[in-house]
């Protein structure tokens, strides 16, 4: 997105709710297109303001109207705006974020859609993600099987300090671990059914196919790869499978739209026999299965 810092004070705002929606909306539509920008604005004026479509229009406190001019500068300078707002959605959770973790995406969704799918209601099963980040994955999984025991493992400090305050702020029994998943990540042997991991799997190569803004905002520990190794993580969370998986176990993982070929070979040579993969709601191969046989 071109940067265009506002220079002028936020008395040149709007200082009504409704006024300032519209001109959110204006303010933005050249950089992201009017659907784009509308939905921004609804996320916006929700998240920032507590204001939805449909409300009484108010008058902004003066906080307000600073925080409005702030807030549009950081979009004009691209950043995203579940950064700007603190809040993500996923899976009908609202979940903090910072630029210490990954925005949860809709194809991540899908995984878990998946991990439902074949765990229903009244199972008793214990499940880890592997590269929790924000803590999205077993969150999710947690709040629509209560009964499961679920864990994340993160390598970051700063990204587990966010996915243990959405989990107190759900009041959910989700445990995180600090480890790191390529050298010092121990499970209990045997004893889950469940492990799931959204790895790091672009290579530095696709550097110039991804967007600015989750270049310069989104933490590249969760992003890249090493270009002469990009399957690292995908090795490393099926040997860590081979081990703690129960008989029978599952490892979901998502992957890169061009190496879901790749990634289901990588579990064959480790020995999983059922291998299988997954398109996403846009028909890209995004999502990968394997069962340890009984």
């Amino acid at each position: 997105m071109e940067e265009r810092l506002l220079t002028q004070p936020a008395n040149v705002l709007p200082v009504r709710t409704d006024d300032l929606s519209k001109h959110f909306v204006r303010e933005l539509r050249t950089a992201l297109g009017a659907g784009e920008a509308a939905s921004v604005t609804r996320l916006v004026m929700e998240d920032v303001f507590g204001h939805r479509q449909g409300n009484r229009p108010r008058m902004l406190t003066p906080d307000e109207e600073l925080l409005a001019w702030i807030t549009l500068n950081r979009l004009h300078g691209g950043e995203p705006v579940q950064y700007v707002t603190g809040i993500a959605d996923f899976y009908g959770l609202q979940l903090k974020v910072t630029p210490a973790v990954l925005i949860p995406r809709p194809e991540t969704e899908e995984l878990v859609e998946w991990i439902l799918e074949d765990h229903p209601g009244g199972t008793n099963r214990r499940a880890v993600d592997l590269g929790t980040g924000s803590g999205c994955i077993p969150l999710a999984l947690q709040d629509r099987r209560p009964e499961w025991q679920c864990e994340g493992v993160d390598v970051s400090q700063e990204a587990l300090a966010v996915a243990r305050e959405n989990g107190k702020m759900l009041c959910s029994t989700v445990v995180f671990h600090e480890a790191d998943v390529l050298q010092d990540c121990h499970l209990d042997e045997g004893a889950y059914d469940v492990i799931v991991s959204n790895p790091p799997y672009i290579p530095p190569s696709e550097r110039e196919q991804m967007g600015e803004s989750v270049l310069v905002h989104e933490p590249e520990l969760a992003l890249f790869v090493p270009e002469d190794d990009p399957l690292v993580f995908y090795r490393r969370v099926g040997e860590i499978g081979l081990s703690a998986l129960s008989p029978g176990g599952y490892v979901y993982v998502e992957t890169n739209e061009f190496n879901s070929n790749e990634v289901m070979r990588t579990f064959r040579e480790l020995g999983y026999q059922l291998v299988e993969r997954r398109k996403d709601l846009q028909g890209k191969w995004r999502m990968v299965r394997t069962r340890l046989e009984a």
